[in-house]
């Protein structure tokens, strides 16, 4: 199974080389750099803790064309529901809330990371040893991309990670 994922991240690789903005429906590899587009890096999977099935995705995503859009939706093989959540404030506590999207004004980097934006996989299938999973993201004007995103570490869950409460 690595080895096949190896060999289509080197596929998608070549095919994002060159003049390729996502077109219709691309396949990227997550560490795939470009100055046009939308661009996707740093990308991440973390896999559930141990007794749990939630895992959780993080990226950045900078929107290097002239139009603003919005990243509408993500699904991924390894979970039937994937939902885009935020922390926000609400009576000075902060708490974790699903949102419709993640608005990408143009000429502007969003970073989904522990505490902001980020990836909630409920009943995440992911069998231990899994190197890479796929990810596709659906925005509101620009093709979907489905990229190959590198899973990472296990340990001990922190307040920041800690999503029972879903």
């Amino acid at each position: 199974m690595k080895k096949f994922l190896t060999i289509l991240a080197a596929v998608a690789l070549t095919a994002c080389s060159g003049d390729m903005n996502h077109g219709e429906g691309g396949m990227s590899h997550a560490g795939h750099q470009m100055d046009e587009g939308i661009v996707i890096s740093s990308a991440r999977v973390l896999p559930p803790f141990p007794g749990r099935d939630t895992a959780a995705g993080y990226f950045s995503i900078t929107n290097h064309s002239k139009v603003d859009d919005t990243l509408v939706s993500v699904s991924s093989p390894i979970s039937g529901a994937v939902e885009i959540h935020n922390h926000i404030e609400e009576d000075g506590v902060m708490k974790m809330r699903q949102v419709k999207g993640i608005p990408l004004k143009a000429g502007e980097t969003v970073e989904l990371k522990p505490g902001s934006f980020h990836l909630m996989m409920f009943k995440a299938n992911l069998p231990e040893g899994q190197e890479d999973v796929s990810l596709t993201l659906n925005y509101e004007k620009a093709p979907s991309v489905t990229m190959i995103v590198p899973v990472e570490g296990r340990g001990e869950p922190s307040k920041m990670d800690d999503h029972s409460g879903h």
